[in-house]
């Protein structure tokens, strides 16, 4: 069932899990996540970000994710993932996105607030939810991640008090927060800033997004579930996992491309299982 972004992050912060937000660029990385979840009854998110628009058009790919959260039987989130703009955000409320994301910790802090709380509004008309990003979460520049920068951008941890300042600014729905977490392929472990994340849990009483998630340790993944964190970005373990499963595939004497297809769906459907039990999302389908 398609339910609004606003309303899935809620339950997993008041029942303390984090649901799985899954970057689905194909109907085959669709199809996939939603088998993982409706097996394991957990609640789950369908994103795109802005950056993978070029290949895999939002106008496209809309209606293909919002079907297939409508037939699902599990609570299925639609979500835009970094939109740069307010008009991208405005695009896939339009388009029947139940969240969007305006992704504005680039800009001056007094201008991120400023459009953020034109997002805000402008959500309301559609009833569906608001996440914003405070704070630089680096990239990696590898692996497909969505971010921008450099892995020594990761280190500009999310301020405790400016976190505050903003959200009452704001209203938003959930904040996505820098503790040392990067986007894109870890060439190691990142070790996350755990106690920053307590403090701004502490301070700020709303569902906290940890962006970058793949490639984090299961023991920070823990840490995070069980202190704030309420939503977790996996974007390139699914694109990595898929693109060995396929290279495999091709190997083999015999191959075809509906069976290509199909390769994609199990590597997905995979790597979302994982991360629904790591993310202690399992059974949490209402």
């Amino acid at each position: 069932m398609l339910v609004s972004y606003a309303e899935i992050v809620k339950n997993a912060h008041e029942k303390n899990y984090a649901v799985g937000a899954f970057n689905t660029l194909s109907i085959e990385n669709i199809i996939g996540a939603i088998q993982a979840a409706e097996e394991l009854s957990s609640p789950i998110i369908l994103q795109l970000a802005e950056v993978q628009f070029p290949t895999a058009p939002i106008e496209y790919m809309a209606p293909i994710m919002i079907a297939a959260a409508q037939k699902a039987k599990v609570p299925v989130a639609v979500h835009l993932d970094h939109g740069n703009s307010y008009a991208t955000c405005e695009l896939a409320a339009k388009l029947g996105f139940s969240g969007v994301m305006f992704d504005g910790a680039n800009l001056p802090l007094e201008e991120n607030i400023r459009i953020t709380k034109q997002v805000v509004e402008m959500a309301k008309k559609y009833g569906i939810g608001v996440e914003a990003e405070l704070g630089k979460v680096g990239d990696t520049g590898e692996g497909g991640g969505e971010g921008t920068g450099d892995a020594s951008t990761a280190n500009v941890f999310t301020d405790v008090e400016e976190s505050a300042f903003f959200v009452g600014q704001t209203k938003v729905d959930a904040l996505a927060i820098a503790i040392g977490n990067l986007h894109g392929k870890y060439v190691a472990t990142p070790k996350l800033n755990i106690k920053r994340m307590i403090e701004i849990s502490e301070r700020n009483n709303i569902p906290l997004v940890l962006h970058g998630g793949s490639g984090t340790s299961e023991e920070d993944f823990k840490s995070c579930v069980r202190n704030g964190i309420c939503k977790v970005n996996v974007a390139t373990a699914i694109q990595l996992r898929a693109l060995s499963a396929m290279k495999n595939y091709l190997e083999q004497p015999k191959c075809s491309y509906e069976g290509l297809k199909s390769v994609v769906i199990s590597a997905t459907k995979d790597v979302v299982m994982e991360h629904i039990c790591l993310f202690e999302s399992k059974g949490k389908a209402i």
